[in-house]
């Protein structure tokens, strides 16, 4: 009778190791390994909401089915965090919210605040998934061809005009500040090792929405 003991063994061993955060898998962010994994991915989906939250997990189900179709959001990690065994954390992302839906584009914080449903959730992300870095929170174009298709791929657009050549200067400034310094909660920080836990308050000014789009262009010699 060796070998089903061995066999419940096994299992039982089996059973506390946690699942890896694969393709449409939800990984789940706790104050240890929050910090880490911000960076370690550059694109992440991050929920805070209650583990018995019944909007959230259908909303999470959908996603999941959703992402598992579509090849277009491979690199789209599924994170969650559970705010009634997180509570200091969930503060200090500015979690309020029952369901707080953030994106983080290379570590900087986004937050949602479009219909929760999946598909919109997903479609909104489209534009930073396929954007580098340097592109957001502004796209920088500069020819009236780059400026038409933009447009024509935007149901609205915010046209911010160069005639100073002070936006990359300005641009770089605020990167800067996120990095050092917004992205770190005062208080939090002071408690918790900040190589721990980044302060990702998410950016009220950058909606992820899949309604708005930022543009810079430069005019020369107009």
């Amino acid at each position: 009778m060796r070998t089903p003991a061995l066999l419940l063994l096994l299992l039982a061993f089996v059973s506390i190791i946690p699942p890896s955060s694969g393709h449409g898998e939800w990984g789940i962010l706790t104050e240890q390994n929050f910090s880490s994994q911000i960076r370690l991915h550059p694109h992440i989906l991050l929920f805070v909401t209650a583990p018995w939250c019944g909007e959230s997990r259908s909303i999470k189900n959908e996603i999941t089915q959703l992402v598992h179709t579509s090849d277009e959001y491979g690199s789209l990690k599924l994170m969650v965090v559970y705010r009634n065994s997180e509570k200091v954390l969930a503060q200090a992302i500015g979690a309020s919210n029952e369901i707080t839906i953030l994106y983080y584009h290379h570590s900087v914080p986004y937050n949602y605040r479009g219909k929760l449903r999946a598909l919109n959730i997903l479609s909104s992300l489209r534009p930073y998934l396929a954007s580098p870095p340097e592109e957001l929170p502004l796209k920088h174009l500069k020819s009236p061809e780059s400026l038409k298709d933009f447009l024509e791929s935007s149901d609205k657009a915010l046209i911010l005009f160069e005639f100073c050549g002070w936006t990359s200067t300005l641009l770089s400034e605020l990167k800067r500040n996120v990095t050092e310094d917004n992205l770190w909660h005062g208080n939090f920080s002071k408690k918790v090792e900040t190589d721990r836990v980044l302060k990702l308050r998410g950016k009220n000014n950058q909606k992820v929405a899949g309604r708005f789009s930022l543009l810079c262009l430069d005019l020369v010699d107009c």
